[in-house]
């Protein structure tokens, strides 16, 4: 049976997990991105996958940035730090984890703290 689980709400916007879709605990989740706001900062020891639903994002794949509009889809490599940045309110969404990894999200210090600082100009502004 596929369940919609609602996992976290703040003023990013959602995440919201896909329960039963994929084999051997592996997640399909929505994140919602609002304008502004930045995700992530961690990385996965297997490739991840994603896609655009809606709206415009920045992806930061370890050095290198691409802007990413609705309709894109590609991988995010295994143990390569990402995050996404909303250049408009946006829905990514990202699969192929197991639930035990992403619950235990490996951060990269870098990465985290440019995600950090751009959640919290965002929220003082």
């Amino acid at each position: 049976m596929v369940e919609i689980v609602h996992i976290h709400n703040d003023e990013r916007g959602y995440i919201k997990a896909v329960k039963g879709l994929l084999q051997e605990n592996r997640e399909f989740t929505f994140l919602e991105l609002k304008e502004g706001f930045a995700r992530g900062g961690c990385f996965h020891t297997e490739d991840e996958w994603l896609v655009v639903i809606n709206g415009k994002i920045k992806l930061i794949l370890g050095d290198k940035e691409q802007i990413c509009n609705k309709g894109y889809a590609g991988k995010l490599p295994k143990l390569v730090p990402h995050a996404f940045i909303g250049l408009e309110d946006s829905i990514v969404a990202e699969w192929d984890i197991k639930t035990e990894e992403k619950e235990n999200d490996v951060r990269d210090k870098n990465l985290r703290a440019i995600v950090d600082s751009i959640n919290n100009i965002k929220k003082s502004a």
